[in-house]
């Protein structure tokens, strides 16, 4: 059996893209926000695990039903690219990470923690003091980017 990927196998392929891409960011954002859990002591941002894990169990039996091809499978499909564009896309990866890390880094570093503060209140986000933390915070962004650059397969399949 060969292990090189076929033309016959591009839309089982492009189910497996577009879930390991949004399951990575929900791996991320677990592990981003343990860590924060850990080293801010605030077990409340462990919140994030108890909804990636149902999310990413919705997704993937979204995404193998899409691909059985029975009668419901084109609408499993746009079901699954809705779940991944709302939720590791939208929230985890442009809000989570685009807005809450990589903007709340960028005007810390370029104006200071003051113009962060006056955007980014103390009770909700921590100014950056932890590479580990901050960087996996931006990754969320990095992955929804690339998650949502492997979801085009998806979609252009389903059009």
């Amino acid at each position: 059996m060969s292990s090189q990927l076929t033309l016959k196998d591009a839309p089982r392929s492009a189910e497996f893209v577009a879930g390991a891409s949004a399951l990575l960011i929900l791996l991320l954002t677990s592990i981003h926000h343990a860590w924060g859990a850990a080293i801010y002591e605030t077990p409340w941002r462990l919140h994030i695990v108890f909804i990636s894990v149902p999310v990413a169990i919705v997704i993937a039996v979204l995404l193998y039903v899409s691909g059985n091809g029975r009668a419901w499978s084109t609408a499993a499909r746009w079901m699954a690219i809705l779940v991944i564009v709302g939720f590791p896309i939208a929230l985890i990866g442009f809000w989570e990470g685009g807005f809450n890390h990589l903007v709340k880094n960028i005007v810390f570093f370029a104006h200071g923690e003051a113009a962060a503060r006056a955007i980014f209140p103390s009770s909700i986000v921590e100014m950056p003091n932890d590479v580990v933390f901050e960087v996996t915070g931006v990754m969320q962004f990095g992955a929804a980017l690339y998650a949502l650059w492997k979801l085009r397969l998806l979609v252009w399949r389903g059009v």
